[in-house]
């Protein structure tokens, strides 16, 4: 018998392998199977509570009670949401991204990202350069794309992330699309842990675009498939993501053309075990597909009809045990039985709208919909309120799926937004959820707003005064941006200082951004007007 020693082991590489890796040349040494194990026990490990914090809120800041954020924390078997008066206003487009423990790493409303400390991210200015810019949605409002950001580990990384992101436009001929998919990466082994950008608004892809991104794992457990798809076609684009970045993009016919005058408010999305792949719009309804994680093509085109008869946006969502597709139409849930003979025919009205309006006349219809780690079906209405609708059984039959129109209550005003995730548990040795997470308090205060910043006058054209609330004691730093992010003015406060004059010579007339920071975080942040 061979000595382990004599033995001519060498690592290669296999094709859709989860790590890749194997070792050949002779069996598994004792040292050489307990690495094995601790390597693949720490991959299944890997991702597991990326999707545990939410943050979904009201964009706009003033004194009432309806303000702040909500943060919802799915950790440690419950789920609490509390508001805070701090952090970014979200606006449709929401992402966040948490570490492998379910503690927050950064969000972004497709204008800005956030760290975990609610302050504005190193670099983290002018996400989606061009149109929101002029038209009034960011950099304040958040966002308007539906499915229009998504936060995606880089494959074999512990540090990086790619925010994956669009930007909406309008056509008066073909309406609502967006004409780039950007990424930007954030590594939070800087800034002390807290992140920062290296990398912003990367042109992966340039076309007309619907708004419905959604992902996928490959079936190696380690690479993504990113869809998006064709303005008013059907044609799809499915963006390879892998330890080296942005690595090919396939594209594929399949199904039928959208119809043109169809409104863009739809969904779409994968099955959390990333055979199915969906999206609905409504006068093509819901176009359904088989998909191969292996090759990352889809298959077995098929047109299932919910409502046409009424409502113009809506939503999808798939349950956890991938069998039951719901749909939203704005006026009526419907769920359909993926694995009956005759899918169109199991369709079942679970609820429709009851009528019921806020205090301010706004109806809360049903619109867009998310699987939580909790194993429930999330989904908000098409206008802002304080209120979520809840599929609390989303993986039971018909009426038993326990839908509760208003089920939950935010201490917060929510403005039309919920997080984009994808099943970041698929390939592992978690399941999609936890059933056992219970509910258990809404409405706590965590964290209150920093003294105001003041910078006047606003517009300006010469020079600006930046005054602080109170001396810090020790040095900051207040910068100035353009709307790509590129810093173009810096000054200096020392410490115990109170107020400083940075003078604007020079500058392009136009909308900036600007932020202090003090021992690398930032501690305000707002926007200029500069004049001629």
């Amino acid at each position: 018998m061979k000595s382990s020693a004599n033995w001519n082991c060498e690592a290669r590489k296999v094709a859709n392998f989860p790590e890749r890796w194997v070792l050949s040349g002779g069996i598994f040494g004792a040292a050489g199977l307990f690495a094995f194990f601790i390597f693949f026990a720490t991959n299944l490990l890997a991702q597991y509570k990326l999707d545990y914090i939410w943050i979904l809120g009201n964009p706009v800041e003033d004194s009432t009670s309806n303000n702040g954020i909500n943060v919802f924390n799915f950790n440690e078997n419950k789920l609490e949401i509390k508001k805070q008066s701090k952090g970014l206003g979200m606006y449709v487009s929401n992402a966040s991204i948490s570490d492998d423990d379910g503690q927050l790493l950064f969000y972004s409303n497709g204008c800005k990202l956030n760290n975990a400390l609610h302050e504005t991210l190193l670099g983290g200015f002018g996400l989606n350069p061009g149109l929101p810019y002029t038209s009034g949605n960011c950099p304040d409002y958040g966002n308007s794309s539906i499915n229009g950001l998504m936060i995606l580990p880089l494959p074999n990384s512990s540090t990086k992330y790619f925010v994956f992101h669009v930007a909406p436009t309008t056509d008066p001929n073909i309406g609502v699309y967006t004409d780039k998919l950007y990424y930007t990466i954030v590594d939070m082994s800087l800034d002390n842990g807290l992140g920062q950008v290296i990398d912003k608004n990367h042109i992966v892809l340039k076309d007309t675009l619907f708004t419905d991104m959604h992902a996928v794992k490959h079936a190696n457990g380690e690479d993504w498939y990113i869809m998006v798809s064709k303005e008013h076609k059907n044609l799809f684009f499915k963006v390879l993501f892998t330890e080296e970045g942005v690595s090919s993009i396939q594209q594929q016919d399949i199904g039928i053309d959208i119809d043109p005058f169809s409104s863009g408010g739809g969904q779409a999305r994968f099955s959390p075990d990333g055979t199915k792949y969906a999206r609905y719009h409504k006068r093509n309804q819901v176009t359904l597909f088989d998909f191969d994680r292996g090759t990352g093509i889809l298959s077995n085109f098929q047109q299932l009809y919910a409502d046409t008869s009424e409502g113009q946006f809506g939503g999808l969502a798939f349950s956890s045990n991938s069998r039951y597709l719901y749909v939203s139409t704005q006026f009526k849930l419907f769920q359909f039985d993926l694995l009956a003979p005759d899918i169109q025919a199991s369709k079942v009205l679970i609820d429709e709208w009851d009528g019921f309006n806020t205090l301010g006349g706004f109806p809360v219809h049903l619109f867009m919909m998310q699987l939580a780690p909790d194993c429930k079906i999330y989904m908000i209405p098409v206008n802002g309120s304080k209120y979520m609708h809840v599929i609390n059984k989303p993986d039971e039959p018909g009426l038993a799926c326990d839908f509760q129109q208003r089920g939950l209550v935010l201490p917060a005003i929510n403005n039309t937004s919920i997080p984009n995730f994808p099943n970041y548990r698929l390939g592992t040795s978690y399941p999609v959820c936890d059933s056992n997470i219970v509910y258990v308090s809404s409405g706590s205060i965590i964290q209150e707003p920093l003294g105001e910043i003041k910078v006047y006058p606003n517009p300006a054209s010469q020079q600006v005064t930046v005054s602080l609330p109170a001396p810090l004691p020790v040095d900051a730093t207040w910068s100035l941006h353009d709307a790509l992010g590129r810093e173009v003015s810096r000054a200096v406060l020392s410490a115990g200082q109170q107020e400083a004059a940075v003078g604007l010579v020079g500058l392009v007339p136009g909308l900036y951004f600007w932020q202090v920071t003090a021992e690398g975080r930032a501690v305000g942040y707002g926007k200029l007007i500069v004049m001629e």
